[in-house]
């Protein structure tokens, strides 16, 4: 994910994910969107399943590049 695309969905991080959230969460809350494809695709790919909770900020390290 590109900071463009960060920036562009930073909204909608802030009025539909409640932080800290695990990855179930941040992918239910994304799914059915205006999210990419491909940044969903990579939601699913970089958090892992076990049951870890993500700060905002612990999610935007993992996802900007």
């Amino acid at each position: 994910m590109t900071i463009q695309q960060w920036d562009e969905h930073k909204k909608h991080i802030d009025e539909h994910i409640t932080w800290p959230a695990s990855k179930q969460e941040i992918v239910e809350a994304c799914q059915g969107m205006d999210v990419e494809k491909e940044v969903l695709d990579e939601l699913k790919t970089k958090l892992t399943d076990s049951g870890k909770k993500y700060s905002k900020e612990e999610l935007k390290d993992l996802l900007v590049m």
